[in-house]
């Protein structure tokens, strides 16, 4: 039967693929955005703390932050973070790029990998010390890909910063940011 209208059989086919191709898309996208777990160890025990202020989220003040930190009994660490842009310094101009400042294990805290290096530690989060980088694997690989970048002195808005680490790829090339300096 199937032979005696090949032109009905070949819409119903067409059909049929398209119908299963649309669900199958639709189902896809809505795991990524809704059901999949965040790509995070322990994404249920990560929180985002807001300041208040007339009924609104509002980011906090150094000195409310450096309070919140001192006394939560609640948490087991509070990082801040804050977005910035930056100079950097490369072989052939200045290159505007979108970074972010965080205090010292913001990334262990979230249990974002590196492929080389480590986080910051406290005494980097400290001002006169805050002169350290860390780079995410898109960045590092536009920048070379060299395995002995950390120790390295780089130019950000005129100044040098040591290399501490380069993220694993995955989790990290997904943010906003492609470099990352300490929060004092």
């Amino acid at each position: 039967m199937l032979r005696k209208s090949p032109g009905t059989t070949s819409a119903v086919i067409a059909t049929l693929m398209l119908g299963i191709g649309a669900t199958t898309a639709i189902y896809t996208v809505v795991y990524a955005v809704l059901l999949a777990p965040l790509p995070y160890p322990h994404p249920e025990q990560l929180m985002m703390v807001w300041s208040k202020v007339n009924g609104g989220r509002n980011p906090m003040s150094a000195g409310d932050f450096l309070d919140w930190k001192e006394q939560s009994k609640s948490f087991q660490q509070l990082s801040a973070f804050t977005g910035g842009s930056f100079n950097l310094a490369t072989q052939d101009q200045p290159e505007p790029i979108d970074g972010m400042r965080s205090t010292p294990g913001w990334f262990n805290m979230q249990g974002i990998p590196f492929l080389i290096g480590r986080d910051f530690l406290p005494e980097e989060g400290i001002r006169g010390r805050d002169h350290a980088v860390v780079l995410t694997y898109k960045l590092w690989n536009r920048l070379g890909a060299n395995r002995s970048i950390v120790g390295q002195p780089i130019g950000i808005n005129g100044e040098p910063y040591t290399v501490l680490g380069v993220l694993s790829p995955g989790v990290g090339d997904r943010f906003g940011f492609e470099l990352a300096v300490p929060l004092a």
